[in-house]
This record gives structure tokens, sequence and C-alpha cells, in this order.
């Protein structure tokens, strides 16, 4: 039988799954059972409420993003380099027809979810949004550039978008000219 860290970790990769393919409210802790092969109850002991699971899912995915952020050498590729390898984490993000972001899709539902997992969610995008602050110090001064939340903002619109056409069209169309308004072209 797995250790404790394990089942935990393998039932918030089945919810994380659930979640961005279909939305926070539509998972169940029977569902997240039968997808780990254990009883409900095993869920409920991991996560006591559902607002533990998500509030959970939403920290265990930020710092997974925050880490790839980090490993981004803006010394090396520059601002410029920095924003592409940004916008290549959203795009890796966005599977069409299967998942999105999972804070895009749980800001969708965000009148319905419980406090901590909002709390999450804000807390996510405002790490991007700092994160994108930082990069744009660095480039050149310009009247007409996107600011960060509008960047974050357009991205996360076009997953959806994407997601709902069923084509990633939107989402490469969003990031070219995100780069390109950066760019100053």
């Amino acid at each position: 039988m797995p250790d404790t860290s394990s089942m935990r970790e393998r039932i918030l990769s089945a919810a994380e799954k659930r979640v961005r393919a279909l939305g926070f409210n539509a998972v169940s802790f029977r569902d997240l059972a039968s997808d780990v092969g254990v009883k409900s109850s095993s869920v409920h002991y991991h996560f006591p409420q559902k607002e533990d699971l998500g509030a959970q899912l939403v920290r265990r995915y930020t710092e997974r993003f925050q880490a790839r952020l980090d490993e981004i050498d803006i010394e090396e590729v520059g601002p410029i380099g920095a924003l592409e390898a940004f916008i290549a984490l959203y795009a890796e993000a966005l599977v069409v027809g299967e998942s999105v972001c999972l804070c895009a899709i749980l800001a969708a539902e965000a009148n319905s979810l419980p406090g901590r997992v909002n709390i999450g969610i804000q807390a996510f995008f405002q790490a991007n949004t700092e994160w994108l602050t930082e990069i744009q110090k660095r480039m050149p001064s310009s009247e007409k550039r996107m600011s960060p939340i509008e960047i974050v903002s357009a991205l996360e619109g076009a997953m959806i978008v994407s997601t709902a056409m069923k084509s990633r069209e939107a989402f490469d169309a969003t990031a070219q000219r995100i780069m390109a308004n950066c760019k100053g072209h």
C-alpha cells in the first residue's frame, strides 16, 4: 500500500485532471476515490472537506508554476525571451479539448467556490502579474505596452476561447499579439 504522502499526491493529481477538464463543482470525492482505487473515506482522510482539497490543489499548482518561472533565467534569455517562456508555460497548460490552466477554470467558477480556494486563485494571478512586472522593468519603455494583468487576462481568456472553439487559433493569435506588443511592433 502506498504511503500517506504518495496517496495524497495521487488524489491531488486525479483532482487536478478532473478539475481542469470539468471544473471544481463537477468533481466529487467518490469520483476521485474511483480514479485512485480507494474508498471515498480515504479521500476524506486526506482532505476532510472539498475546500481543503481545492485550497491544496491551487497551492500545489501555484508552487509548480512558480518553480517553472524561477527556472527562467532572465539574465540569459533577456526580457523578451522570458516573456516568450512565460507564454510557453501557458501554452503547455492548454490541451485543446482536454484542459486549460487550473486557475483559469477555477476563476470561471469563482462565485461558487469556497473562500480559501478563491484566495489561492488570487495568489496565483498576483504571482504571475508580479513576475511579469519584473520582466517589464527590463524592457524598453513603451506607453502602448500591455500591462501584466492584461497579458495574464488575455492568455487566460484565449485558453478558454480556444477550448470552446476546439482550436488553438485564439491562443496562438493572442500570444503573437502579446509578443508583438511587447516588442513594439
